[in-house]
Formats: structure tokens, C-alpha cells, sequence
């Protein structure tokens, strides 16, 4: 069932509780009204008898007829703490029907007021007056039984077919216009719940066109500052995620297999030449054996840069103290062994800081191989680590003002380094794992030549 439909259920539903509770409301207040006007009626009779004295009282068993000049009939009889005064001769009375005017009506049987013990009580004195309903005949009545005399109580009652009449129409309208008002209701809940959720029909279509084209770069318009205009925004900002992570992912996927060709070419070459035997004197054969070796280590490398550039956080359970200044000292003295023609100056100040020690010791080592690959030999590279913030300075050729914006772009490699080995990925591993360990990462020319790293660390 769509939103719509159910706005629309649930606003009928509404004006259905809310007519029905008006209507019931109306009836009974018309009903109460009614009968309040026909208890007032018989309450007026009584009165009259009381004012006129006994002289007032009617024959017994004589229904007497009300108002001769249009008012409802009226039939009366008086009671006794024993029985009822009418009798079998007497109790044949005059009973107007609808349109005699000239008020003697027309005789009709033997009829006789129903009389209860609770009427002869109150003909004792033992019990207060009260109002009743009965049918005599087939015709309702409504009537009061109240004393009159000491030991006679008089009992009046009138037809009340008309007010039954009048309430029966007007449950009738009430019903009509209460199945009127839910229907209006429920048209009226389809046509503003359309309006209303128009945006919302709009927003889905543009959703699913955009889902069924496959196109990233559509978005989607925003009007105003409503909800559903937040939650386009919302939408879009989550497609330019997107959007950035797929044209990452084919940018990854097509760098790593241009720099991928080149290493896998030359490996391919060299095995065919050894494959070939005689071919290479001895010297030439082993230093071919240890030019693939080197290839191997290097697109082993290369790989080892693809797969941790796509890692972006910090598990919860890989975190925990690490001395980063014997990280950056183990680093040290691998590029020592490594290089034994390069001087390293160290100055390593205790730190702790909370990471993955594996990553941490990556991040170092890039930079350490990087400072390695650009330094002047006969210069020192420079290491510090204090409050926090590690520093690599070579003595190189330093950035050039056009790539330093891209230093740390992924297989990015200046004009310079493509002569170089190296896959472009070294110092945008370096950005990553400090991001990811809530550093920052910067770079700069020192001064006096050379290039200078610079990490700085949040320690406790």
C-alpha cells in the first residue's frame, strides 16, 4: 500500500470518528431536547390538577383528551394504593384522531394506562413521582405518575410516535451526511495527500531514473528548505561520494595496470633471455639473475603499495601504544644496512602514540626511501622526532613548484622520478596511514636545498 493511499485511509478514518462523534453528539441533544419538551408538557398537566383541586380530577378510566385547539392528546387515569379506578364501563373514552376538528373524536375499546406497584406507592406516599414509557395499543407513550391527593395519584401520558418520528429523520440525515462526510473526507485526503507528497513522488522518480541510468553525475534538484529538499541534499552529497569512489577505483584500476606493464615487460624479457642457455657469458647471466631478482622485489612492492592504498581506517582491535621513535629508529638502521654509503642523522625523542605498528613502520619507511632516492650522497639525510612531529630532510634537488600540489596524489610521479624506480605510490601510502592515524602530513623545500617531510602526530 503506498504513503498516499494510507494518508488517505487514515484521514477518513478521521473524519468518520470525528462526523459519527458530531452526529451522535446532535441526536442525542435533539433527543434530549424533545423529550425534555414532553416531560415539561405532562409536568404543566399535573400542575394544573393540583391548582384545580380535586374538582380537577377526571372521571375514572376516562382518557381525556389534551389541548382542544391543537395540542397532543393527552390520556389520563388515577390510581389507587390498591388498584386502578377505571372499570369495565367506565374506562370507554374519546380519543381524537389526527384532523377532527371539532374534538369529540371517535369512540374506540376498552383501554386502560399500564399500572405498576411503583404507581401505588406513589399513590401511598411511600414513593416520589417519576416519568415513564409504555406502549398502549401499539402507540408510544410517555407519562408521569405524581400524587395528587392523599391516597390518589394520577397518571398522565401522551404519544410521543411524533418525537420518535422526528428522531427517526433525523438519524436518517445524520446518517447520510455522516457517509457524505467520509467520502468527502477520504476525496478530499487523496487530492491534498497527492499535492503534499508530489516532492516525495518527484524525489522517488528522479531516484529511480537516475539508479536506471547508472549515471553518477546526474543529480538530483533541491527546492526550497523542506524535508524532502534536506534529504536531496543529503542524496547528492552521498552521490558525490560515490561518485569520487568510483572515478578513484577506475583511476587506481588504470594507473596500476599502466604501472604494472612496464615491471612485468621487462620481467618477461629478461626470463626469455635466460630461458635461452649459452646465450649470456657467466658474468652477464648473473647479473641478469639479479636484475630479476630486484624487478621481482620491486613489482612485489609495487602490489604491496596497490593493496594498502585502499585501506582507509583503523580497526578498534589492531590499535594500541606504540614507540614510534623505535619504529623510526629500526627504519634507520634498515636504510643503513641497505645503503651503506648513506649517513643518517638521528634525533628521537621518546613518543607514544596510539596505532597499528605495521602501518606506522610503512609510513616511515617511505619516507626514509624516498629521502634515499632524492638525497645528494655526499649529504646527510636528517631524521628528528620531537612532541610528536617526525621530519625527513634530504639534501636533493627539492619539489618543483608545479608538483609540489601533487606530491601526495596517487601514482603521481614528476617529470624527474620517471627515470627513477618507484611506482607513485610511496608518499600517498605516507598521507593515508597518517590520516588514518589522525596525523597530518605536509611538504615543503627545506631551506638551503632539499626536500623536508614533516609528520605530526597527536600523542596522549
Amino acid at each position: 500500500m503506498t504513503i498516499r493511499r494510507r494518508i488517505a485511509i487514515a484521514t477518513a478514518i478521521t473524519v468518520a470518528v470525528a462526523v459519527a462523534a458530531a452526529s451522535l453528539a446532535s441526536y442525542l441533544a435533539v433527543r434530549a431536547r424533545l423529550q425534555g419538551d414532553v416531560d415539561a408538557s405532562l409536568r404543566q398537566q399535573v400542575e394544573r390538577v393540583l391548582r384545580v383541586g380535586p374538582r380537577g380530577l377526571p372521571p375514572p378510566g376516562i382518557f381525556q383528551r389534551g389541548d382542544r385547539f391543537g395540542g397532543p392528546q393527552v390520556y389520563s387515569q388515577v390510581v389507587t394504593p390498591r388498584t386502578s379506578l377505571s372499570d369495565g364501563a367506565a374506562s370507554r373514552g374519546d380519543r381524537r384522531r389526527d384532523g377532527d376538528p371539532g374534538g369529540q373524536g371517535e369512540r374506540v375499546d376498552d383501554v386502560s394506562l399500564p399500572v405498576t406497584q411503583r404507581d401505588r406507592d406513589v399513590a401511598a406516599g411511600t414513593s416520589p413521582p417519576y416519568f415513564w414509557d409504555a406502549e398502549v395499543q401499539g402507540v408510544p407513550l410517555r407519562g408521569i405518575t405524581a400524587p395528587v391527593a392523599s391516597g390518589v395519584a394520577l397518571e398522565i401520558a401522551r404519544p410521543v410516535d411524533e418525537v420518535q418520528s422526528v428522531l427517526q429523520g433525523l438519524g436518517i440525515i445524520l446518517l447520510i451526511v455522516t457517509g457524505a462526510g467520509i467520502a468527502v473526507g477520504a476525496g478530499l485526503g487523496w487530492v491534498v495527500t497527492g499535492r503534499a507528497l508530489r516532492p516525495v513522488t518527484d524525489f522517488t522518480a528522479e531516484t529511480e531514473a537516475l539508479a536506471d541510468a547508472g549515471d553518477l553525475s546526474r543529480r538530483l534538484p533541491v527546492q526550497g528548505d523542506d524535508e524532502v529538499a534536506r534529504l536531496a541534499r543529503v542524496f547528492n552529497g552521498t552521490l558525490d561520494e560515490l561518485e569520487s569512489s568510483a572515478e578513484a577505483q577506475r583511476r587506481l584500476v588504470a594507473d596500476a595496470s599502466h604501472e604494472l606493464r612496464t615491471p612485468l615487460a621487462s620481467l618477461r624479457a629478461n626470463i626469455e633471455v635466460l630461458q635461452q642457455p649459452g646465450t649470456l657469458p657467466p658474468e652477464e647471466h648473473a647479473a641478469l639473475l639479479r636484475d630479476v631478482v630486484e624487478q621481482t622485489d620491486e613489482l612485489a612492492a609495487l602490489v604491496t603499495d596497490i593493496v594498502r592504498a585502499g585501506e582507509t581506517t583503523v580497526r578498534e582491535d589492531e590499535a594500541q601504544d606504540v614507540r614510534l621513535d623505535d619504529i623510526a629508529s629500526a627504519a634507520i638502521e634498515r636504510i643503513r644496512r641497505l645503503h651503506p654509503g648513506i649517513t643518517v642523522l638521528e634525533d628521537l625523542s621518546p613518543t607514544v602514540i596510539d596505532g597499528v605498528p605495521e602501518r606506522l613502520n610503512r609510513l616511515v619507511a617511505n619516507l626514509l626511501d624516498n629521502a634515499v632516492k632524492w638525497n645528494n650522497p655526499s649529504q646527510p639525510i636528517e631524521v628528528t622526532l620531537t612532541g610528536g612531529v617526525l621530519t625527513v630532510r634530504d639534501h636533493g634537488p627539492g619539489f618543483m613548484a608545479d608538483d609540489l600540489p601533487h606530491v601526495f596524489d596517487r601514482f603521481y610521479r614528476s617529470a624527474e622520478a620517471r627515470g627513477k624506480p618507484g611506482s607513485g605510490l610511496g608518499l600517498s601510502i605516507v598521507q593515508q596511514v597518517a590520516q588514518m592515524h589522525g596525523a597530518t602530513v605536509t611538504a615543503a623545500n627545506a631551506p638551503g636545498g632539499g626536500a623536508l617531510m614533516t609528520v605530526a602526530f597527536l600523542t596522549g
